[in-house]
């Protein structure tokens, strides 16, 4: 019989325009996010998620939320380790017991009765689960990692861990190729291929630096040159001649072309075009236009600070290399420039000849003419079309947590 996971969300995390739309068990830490590894060892039956992202939350994963599942598996959706590491060392999770970080957080619990309902309400009033575990006997995961900024999925290590993690799990029954017919594999690591991939001609693997998988239906055309690790996830396509640096995953349905490395794509997210993208994490429904770039590097080749929104303040990333991140249903017109460390809001419409530089509100409509906002009517129009071109529509919830987003400016 298959474990029971329900992944929750402990609102301890903030990656700015990507926390908009998506509970932290959704985000691609990896080549995978949490919910879809769970989803991979087990029957995932419920989400656990603060009540005023339920709705949303249900209706995105499909599952009931805030719903206790007896002697399931919870599972905290801001750890960032592979799929191979919850099988190894959350699915034997003795009952009544908890996994805890280093730092105390919970990584993993798997309760039932009384204690389930209190942690559920915890994590449903907004509050740290980790007090209804007080009194749990437990172990302490030293090697856990949970996220909590946008750049922590950027830590090469545990970046190439999570990447090999979930290869090892997703790929488990193909074939290792030690070269593809159409193209050629260097280094010693290995090339996860699925039957239905297509690899064009004179395509090369280069796995010295770690391993690589293609999705379902993906497809690399001629001359691409994909450096591991990298995960390339079902039904993308690189273009002609694309240069895939290490440490970069691409979840179902992107497109990616030009110069791209330690990037993270969450779905259906289009770079169809040149340009350089790097150190950025891009969410949902992005498209950038032909020749947008981004710089990933200060001049003064220091550490890098961001501003998650325009009323945040300052952080430190503790990254030399930090770029972007985009969130969902951005669009940027060609040629746009995009400086170290910009944060791009939901929805933002960008058709201005000026570089993108801090933060970027949520829906901006901004222009050579000056920055105005995107009607509601108008943003939801652009969204349904671009969403009908991948056969998905916008649910009622995410309607909802939308017009609500807009509405809070």
């Amino acid at each position: 019989m298959d474990p029971v996971l329900v992944p929750f969300d402990d609102g301890q995390g903030d990656l700015g325009p990507l926390s908009d739309l998506r509970a932290s068990y959704e985000q691609r830490s990896g080549g995978l996010s949490v919910l879809e590894r769970c989803r991979l060892l087990g029957a995932v039956q419920g989400v656990v998620v603060p009540d005023a992202a339920a709705e949303l939350a249900a209706e995105r994963s499909g599952v009931p939320a805030n719903v206790g599942v007896d002697g399931a598996l919870l599972v905290n959706g801001r750890l960032h380790a592979g799929a191979r590491w919850i099988a190894d060392h959350v699915l034997p999770l003795p009952h009544g017991s908890v996994l805890r970080s280093a730092e105390g957080s919970i990584v993993a619990a798997r309760l039932s009765g009384a204690a389930l309902e209190a942690f559920v309400a915890a994590v449903r009033s907004g509050k740290d689960p980790a007090e209804s575990c007080a009194g749990h006997p437990g172990t302490v995961a030293d090697a856990a990692h949970l996220w909590s900024r946008p750049w922590d999925f950027l830590h090469d290590r545990r970046f190439t861990d999570a990447i090999h993690g979930d290869a090892a799990v997703v790929a488990a029954g193909w074939d290792a190729v030690p070269a593809p017919a159409a193209g050629s594999v260097a280094g010693g690591g290995k090339v996860h291929l699925h039957p239905t991939a297509r690899i064009g001609i004179g395509v090369v693997f280069d796995t010295s630096a770690g391993e690589i998988l293609v999705g379902p239906g993906a497809e690399i055309r001629h001359g691409a040159v994909i450096n591991g690790p990298a995960f390339i996830g079902e039904r993308c396509i690189v273009a002609e001649r694309t240069l895939v640096k290490p440490r970069s995953a691409f979840g179902p349905q992107c497109r990616i072309a030009g110069e791209v490395g330690s990037v993270i794509f969450q779905a259906c997210t289009n770079k169809a075009h040149d340009g350089h993208l790097g150190d950025a994490l891009l969410g949902e429904w992005v498209n950038l236009g032909a020749g947008t770039v981004n710089s990933n590097l200060l001049n003064t080749y220091g550490e890098v600070a961001m501003r998650l929104r325009p009323e945040s303040g300052l952080e430190r990333t503790g990254r030399q290399f930090m770029g972007c991140i985009v969130g969902d249903h951005a669009k940027l017109a060609i040629g746009t420039r995009i400086m170290t460390g910009s944060s791009i809001g939901t929805g933002v419409m960008w058709a201005s000849g000026s570089a993108i530089s801090g933060a970027v509100a949520r829906f901006a409509w901004v222009t050579d003419d000056g920055e105005r906002r995107f009607l509601l009517r108008k943003f939801m129009d652009v969204a349904q079309t671009v969403m009908a071109r991948r056969g998905a529509a916008p649910g009622p919830a995410c309607a909802s947590r939308l017009a609500a987003l807009h509405g809070d400016g």
